[in-house]
Formats: structure tokens, sequence, C-alpha cells
């Protein structure tokens, strides 16, 4: 891309990539007005790059992400004096410019994205009408053959016309319907299996159409690692319901209390599929000079961002697993599956302050959610009358007005060292409460006191 760079009455045209940030490009281009205009600069905190009438342009990003065109004119200004947005003689004109170019205008990439999105709904729309075609095996073929079909046509969209993201609807189509086509699959072999046993099949169904998905699809490892930790947890937990002698909220129990076991070894599992290792330990003075060369800027940089990746994804697929299995736990069982679930609750909300990540701290604060969601519709609907009000409704609403307060005076607000050490601690007890409510749960108090008699 070639820019023309202005600086007082000095104008020179300057060819540069356009995929590198634009702090990186300045020390090339300023030595092309002479040396006078870099010392210059260190008295009035450097210069900024700037458009007529546009403010100065963010360095850290690159000149397609600010979108200059080829053939741009651009003006070097010193910090302290950018030029001043141009006054607009036309207010329709100027109000237009506004409306075209606020940050949530519609543009072509966002005419991509929701085509993508719906052509990814139209496909998975095929899931409700596959039981409707003929016999069950019928069903289950349907599925199946769709589901190979899909996988092939997003490898070769990936790997042939370099397309990962359309590649990566057609694969997570794929899973879908080989979950539905596990579901049959065991419809057909053994009609009188539990709805465990079928859980556990369309998981493991989808779970090897996502590996052939990533296979295929190596640019969307992300999204993969999310949905096959999603689907996984979904496979043990109806593996657990099938072969242990447990009930459907006993064997949920068991899965939502791995998930937050597994919750713990996400930060350590993103920095190892990012591809860094950390150097061992020396155990005596002779390795003392081992590994002790230093790593490469753009390594560090490109890994670190793939360890957020990685750690955003795992963190939503257990998010939404706990999401999808707590009402089960809740509604199908009894009083202490409501404790259990509300004591996991608090666990996920202590826990939520470690991610710095938005959509990471979301995916522990949307099953928390869920849990004491689900739990006031259930206690809401065994309550009639004045029983509902004082037992659901007032405390719903006064919570809501505390929240609400709270958002106006905790966020930003420093608080005493000893209540972040004994929030630590409360979050310490919680997770070891767990394991104690889940064997009532499980009922091995009373198989204890039964075989004492």
């Amino acid at each position: 891309m070639r820019l023309r760079f202005v600086l007082g009455k000095k104008a020179t045209d300057v060819a540069l990539p356009a995929d590198v940030p634009l702090t990186d490009l300045l020390p090339a281009v300023l030595p092309q007005f002479g040396a006078e205009w870099i010392e210059q600069g260190a008295d009035h905190e450097g210069w900024v790059v700037q458009r007529v009438g546009e403010p100065p342009l963010d360095e850290d990003r690159t000149l397609a992400e600010l979108q200059l065109l080829d053939g741009d004119t651009v003006h070097f200004r010193p910090r302290a004096d950018e030029l001043a947005a141009i006054d607009f003689d036309d207010l329709v004109d100027g109000v237009g410019e506004q409306v075209r170019e606020h940050p949530g205008a519609w543009n072509a990439a966002r005419t991509r994205v929701l085509l993508r999105v719906v052509s990814g709904a139209a496909l998975v729309l095929g899931v409700l009408l596959v039981p409707g075609v003929g016999a069950v095996g019928l069903q289950a073929l349907v599925a199946g053959v769709v589901a190979v079909l899909l996988l092939g046509a997003s490898a070769l969209v990936a790997r042939g016309a370099a397309k990962p993201q359309p590649a990566t609807v057609l694969a997570g189509a794929a899973a879908v319907y080989a979950a539905l086509g596990g579901d049959l699959l065991v419809r057909v072999l053994s009609p009188e299996s539990g709805t465990m046993v079928r859980l556990t099949a369309a998981a493991a169904a989808a779970l090897i159409a996502l590996a052939v998905g990533v296979v295929a699809v190596a640019d969307s490892a992300l999204l993969f690692a999310g949905a096959i930790l999603f689907t996984g947890v979904l496979a043990v937990t109806g593996l657990i319901g099938s072969l242990a002698e447990v009930t459907g909220p006993q064997a949920v129990a068991i899965g939502l209390t791995l998930t937050l076991l597994a919750g713990a070894f996400v930060p350590s599992t993103a920095f190892r599929l990012s591809g860094l290792t950390l150097p061992m330990l020396p155990g005596g003075a002779d390795e003392l000079s081992e590994d002790i060369d230093p790593v490469p800027h753009k390594v560090v940089i490109e890994r670190g961002a793939a360890t957020v990746g990685y750690s955003t994804a795992l963190h939503t697929g257990l998010g939404l697993a706990q999401s999808v299995l707590v009402p089960f736990l809740v509604v199908g069982g009894h009083g202490w599956s409501m404790v259990l679930s509300l004591v996991m609750a608090f666990l996920l909300l202590l826990r939520s302050r470690h991610p710095s990540g938005l959509a990471a701290r979301w995916a522990f604060v949307v099953p928390a959610l869920v849990v004491v969601v689900t739990n006031l519709l259930h206690v809401g609907a065994e309550q009639t009358g004045g029983a509902r009000l004082l037992v659901v409704f007032l405390p719903v609403l006064v919570v809501g007005l505390l929240l609400l307060l709270a958002g106006e005076r905790l966020p930003g607000r420093r608080l005493r060292p000893y209540w972040g050490r004994a929030v630590e601690i409360l979050e310490s007890v919680t997770a070891i409460a767990v394991v104690p409510i889940l064997l009532q749960v499980l009922g091995v108090y009373a198989a204890m006191r039964g075989l004492a008699g």
C-alpha cells in the first residue's frame, strides 16, 4: 500500500505493508523528512498521524485495520498540536456521516456474519425434520450420511478454498447430525435404553465428528476445543448414568462436580495447548546455565494470545455444559440436590473473580445464574398465593435492589487485603463442602447407616 505522508511543507510517498502496526512503521517513515524532524519530536512528546478532519490514528493498529486506502494522504502533527476537526457547513451531511460511521453501522463483514449464522441455523434445522422421514433405522442412516457429507464438505472448503469460517459452520452442523445419528442408532439397537445411554451415544458421536472437524479445519482449533470439552462433559455424565447404579440427577451431580474439578486445570491446559512450556527448575549448580536463552518476542506474543484464546474457549465449554446440566439436577432431584446446586453456584461466583477475560468471567456467572433461576422457578411452582409472595417474590426484589446498589458502589473501589484473603478461605471451604453434600445426594450416608444396622 502506498501512502503520502505530509510533514510541514514536505511530502513523500512511501510503500508500506498493510498488516504491520503503524507504530512499527513510523520509525522508518520519519527519517524520510530529515533527522532534524526526529529531534523536534522530543520537544513535543513525539508525532501523531492523522487524516484531515479526523482524530489521530491508533498507532497500535495495522494500516488495514485503520481502513487506510492506497493513495491516502496523512499528516504528521505534534502530539500536543493535533489538527482540529473540520466544522460542518452542511448539517444534514454531518449527521449522515455520523450515522454511516458509528460503531454499530452495518457493513459487509456483518452481512457475511449474518448469512453464516442463518446458514448454520438452516443446516441444523434439518435435525428436527429427520425423525419424520421413515423408520428409525432409516433416520439414523440419513443423519449419519449427512454428517459425513458435511464433514467432507468442510474439509474441502477449508483446505481447497482456504475458507475456515464457512468450513467451521459445516463442521459444527456435522457434529449436530452426528449426535442425532448416535441417539437414533441406540434406539435401533436397543429400544429400551434409557436417557443416559442415549446421551452417551449422542455425545460420543458428536465427539468423533468434532475430532474430525478440528483436523479438517485447524484454523478454528479454539472453537473446537470449547465444543469438544462441552460434548465431553455430557458424554462423561451420560456414561456415569449408564454404568453406575445411580439416578439421572445423581449422575448429573457427579458430572457437575467433575466440571468444578476440571475448571481448576483450565489455565494450565490452555498454556500447554498454546505450545508453550516452562523451563525445568535447576536441580543443582551445574544446571543453572541451562534453559536461560530469551524467548523471541514474536513467539511470546503469538503464543500468549493463543493461551488467552484457549482459556476462553475451555471456560466457555465448561460453562455451557454446566448451564445445560444444572436444571436436571434441580428439577429431577430433591432438597439436597437443590442445596448442592446452590453451593456450586456460590463456588462459581467466587471463582469468577479469577479470569480477566470478559467471556471467561461470564462462563462462571451464567451457570450460577441458571442455578438460581432454576431453583426460584422450582420453589415458586410449589408455592401459591401469599407464600409465593413472601418466599420468592420479595426476596428476589430485595436482592435485585441490593445488586443495583452494589453496581454503583463496588466497581473500582479498593478493598482491604484481608477481605481478599477472607474470600480465598471462603472459596476453599465452599469447594470442600461440595464433597459431603454430593455424598448425601448419592445416598452414601443412608447406605452406611443401613450397613450399620
